[in-house]
């Protein structure tokens, strides 16, 4: 080959590295957990909560979550940042579910597994009401929704103790 000729590029090694590409892109894919679309699109959420507890030692978390129905019967769940689930929980007017990873709990009380699950207390009735804007007084917590608007709501409790501190902002 003389040296002003350019090598003979082959289609195929251009194929090949696309081919790699989606292929990566399907494995990642298949990677998240595949959800059902919610039953009733008005009475669905999804967005980022983060849950801040003055507890001793001081806890923090975020993350992704989808809830769905209403206070009597529905269903919320708790993603990682690539959309597999890490936490489900269910309930109906009978009883609740929470389910983590291969372990799952049952329970007659949606409010105990809430607080197996976040470790504190959480107004999960008040919270569909928020979720919609209204801002439904509860024993202890106050709410702020003057960004529900833009898709946020910020809700605090101070007593009972440890005070504890939520914030949900929602995928528009």
């Amino acid at each position: 080959m003389k040296a002003s000729q350019e090598p003979v590029k082959h289609p195929f090694k251009r194929l090949a590295g696309l081919g790699a590409g989606i292929w990566l892109v399907s494995v990642l894919a298949g990677c998240a957990t595949q959800r059902p679309p919610p039953a009733n699109p008005a009475a669905f959420w999804s967005g980022r909560l983060a849950l801040q507890l003055q507890s001793l030692p001081p806890q923090n978390w975020s993350t992704s979550f989808e809830l769905q129905g209403s206070a009597a019967q529905g269903e919320m769940l708790l993603l990682s940042p690539i959309g597999t689930t890490l936490a489900r929980l269910s309930w109906t007017p009978q009883s609740a579910q929470l389910e983590q990873g291969q372990e799952k709990t049952e329970s007659s009380s949606l409010q105990s597994l809430s607080q197996r699950l976040t470790g504190t207390n959480l107004p999960i009735a008040a919270l569909f009401d928020w979720l919609a804007g209204q801002a439904t007084a509860v024993p202890g917590w106050h709410v702020d929704l003057s960004a529900h608007p833009q898709g946020r709501l910020t809700a605090q409790r101070h007593e009972p103790a440890p005070e504890a501190v939520l914030r949900i902002v929602l995928d528009r």
